[in-house]
């Protein structure tokens, strides 16, 4: 009976899916004069519902809840083998400047697509003369088609429009906030808290038709203290789920909370660290946060667009780009990409209308293949059903879903911590170094993130890695200790073969990839869900320094929080 009714509730038409068709259709006709009619046209129809909130010390600072519509038009000009994408100046698809309809009268959400799509079309056909213009004083040396043929994909799943209790939300982000009270060190706090219910549509002038329900909720808890100083030390505990009936348990975000509070403080007290090189183990959560960085965000090629002459490229290849068939990593690694797993990844269908493909990126540490979107790069000519982020002069960027990183072999925790003394006695290095937490994604300010990136690139790195949070120094007998102000330097895929052992954990990192530095949190209008899993690592002849930056002067007067409670309470 279930089956049948969602089958059933799948089946009934949709005024607005209905009305994207039938403009679609007669969006196929335009021309203007002797020019050419476009030969791809897709539209797509988000619908969304937020509830939000964010909450300090016990006080709710927002509460909201609201409903929009966004809308994407992409319009190809031209052929398959070239169109007005793919060039420096064509832009990419075009989102509606306009407030689109949200209700669902499907001659007010067709006048709206005919205006969008005049538009769009009026853009390729100026960007496609531009090019052609470009190309009779450029050499192009790839001679590669602008866009992959795909066959038709047609998809609908019943939506049930969710249930959300903010005001429950409210009073449990209030809740949650008020542990931080018992943290009078810490310099700020928040909870925020959003989660998203909505209907995704696509149709395309190929005979793509895709309606699928999506859901996204997300709790973040951040703390931030000052160092004596002037050094601001934070870290924050995010919470993804795919499935509103399965936001984090209270018990959880408190028992988050209390940690956060507890290890930032003790975070700002650590001493700074000095200046390292040789072996480091990135232990839990840190394995991951590590390889979505610099495997993640390298599986993928860049495809050089067309630009007129004398005008900058800002394409920039990535690290393992002309590597296929090279070992990257030690035999004993496997990696693939799998939507189909249950993890906060998961998709059936891509966002040019493509179905997610499982690829095998990595076998026995050589690299096999790389994620692809329907914009031909060199040496492929098709897509695996990764287009995930909007962006780009083709359109749509390749994005990892559910990433599985496998060893066939490894290391308890205590066995890898061995290896790393060992080699730390072997060299006369009186500690070694365990990273437990990354700052990836990011939660740094902008001008932070901007003068780390400015920082890396004076020393030879073009994509440093996020900062690690959580920094202890091991000694010989065992013991560790915090420090804190340190970065890691030339770290890059190259990183990967100077893996020396893996753990037999398996540590799973969600996060929303937005092809910006760090993944910055909040930056970047497009989105992919991610996970990441894989085991703590342990990888030789890496470098620590001193982040050189300058630091904020102390408060002139002590917090409230602190002027009544001096003694911060330890849990």
């Amino acid at each position: 009976m279930l089956v049948a009714a969602a089958i059933a509730a799948a089946a009934q038409p949709d005024p607005v899916l209905d009305a994207m068709k039938a403009e679609l259709q007669r969006s196929e006709t335009l021309k203007l004069g002797q020019l050419e009619k476009p030969y791809f046209i897709s539209y797509a129809v988000d619908d969304v519902h937020v509830w939000s909130a964010s909450a300090m010390l016990g006080g709710l600072i927002s509460s909201s809840e609201r409903e929009f519509r966004i809308p994407e038009v992409r319009m190809r000009v031209g052929d398959y083998s070239f169109d007005n994408t793919n060039f420096s100046g064509s832009g990419g698809p075009r989102f509606g400047r306009r407030g689109f309809p949200l209700e669902d009268d499907p001659m007010v959400v067709r006048q709206y697509l005919w205006l969008e799509s005049d538009s769009a079309y009026k853009s390729a056909l100026q960007a496609v003369a531009r090019k052609r213009a470009a190309l009779r004083s450029v050499t192009v040396s790839d001679q590669l088609a602008d866009f992959a043929k795909a066959q038709p994909f047609v998809l609908s799943e019943a939506h049930k429009p969710a249930r959300f209790d903010l005001k429950a939300w409210d009073d449990r982000a209030r809740r949650v906030s008020a542990l931080f009270s018992a943290y009078p060190a810490l310099r700020s706090s928040l909870i925020e808290l959003s989660a998203m219910d909505g209907v995704h549509r696509f149709v395309s002038s190929e005979g793509s038709a895709i309606e699928i329900p999506q859901q996204l909720g997300a709790v973040q808890i951040r703390a931030a203290a000052q160092a004596p100083d002037g050094m601001i030390v934070r870290d924050i505990d995010i919470f993804y789920t795919n499935d509103l009936a399965r936001m984090a348990e209270e018990s959880a975000l408190e028992n988050a909370a209390r940690s956060l509070g507890d290890k930032v403080t003790k975070l700002a007290a650590a001493p700074v660290g000095a200046s390292y090189s040789g072996p480091i183990l990135f232990e839990g959560i840190a394995g991951p946060q590590l390889l979505a960085q610099i495997l993640g965000r390298n599986l993928h090629i860049a495809r050089k667009p067309v630009a007129t002459t004398g005008a900058p490229n800002q394409t920039a290849m990535t690290e393992l780009e002309g590597r296929r068939g090279v070992r990257i990593m030690p035999e004993f690694f496997d990696v693939i990409d799998d939507p189909t797993l249950p993890l906060f990844g998961h998709e059936e269908v891509d966002d040019e209308g493509v179905p997610d493909k499982k690829v095998v990126l990595v076998e026995h540490g050589v690299l096999k293949d790389f994620l692809r979107t329907r914009n031909p790069v060199r040496g492929y000519a098709d897509s695996n059903g990764h287009a995930r982020v909007t962006g780009g002069p083709g359109g749509e960027l390749p994005e990892p879903s559910n990433l599985m990183v496998k060893a066939s072999e490894t290391s308890s925790i205590a066995d890898l911590r061995r290896k790393m003394m060992d080699l730390c006695q072997q060299r006369g290095l009186p500690y070694g170094i365990v990273i437990r937490k990354l700052d990836f994604p990011s939660a740094a300010p902008f001008d932070e993130a901007r003068r780390l990136l400015m920082a890396a690139a004076s020393g030879g790195s073009v994509r440093p890695v996020s900062v690690p949070v959580y920094v202890y120094r091991v000694y010989a007998d065992g013991h560790e200790e915090m420090i804190r102000g340190v970065r890691l330097r030339s770290v890059n895929a190259r990183s990967l073969k100077d893996i020396l052992a893996a753990g037999n954990d398996a540590n799973t990192l969600s996060y929303l990839e937005n092809e910006m530095p760090f993944a910055l949190l909040g930056a970047g209008g497009s989105t992919a869900e991610v996970a990441v899993v894989a085991p703590s690592l342990l990888i030789d002849d890496l470098e620590l320094t001193n982040i050189d930056d300058e630091l904020p002067k102390l408060p002139l007067v002590p917090s409230p929080l602190l002027a009544a409670n001096p003694q911060p309470t330890a849990r």
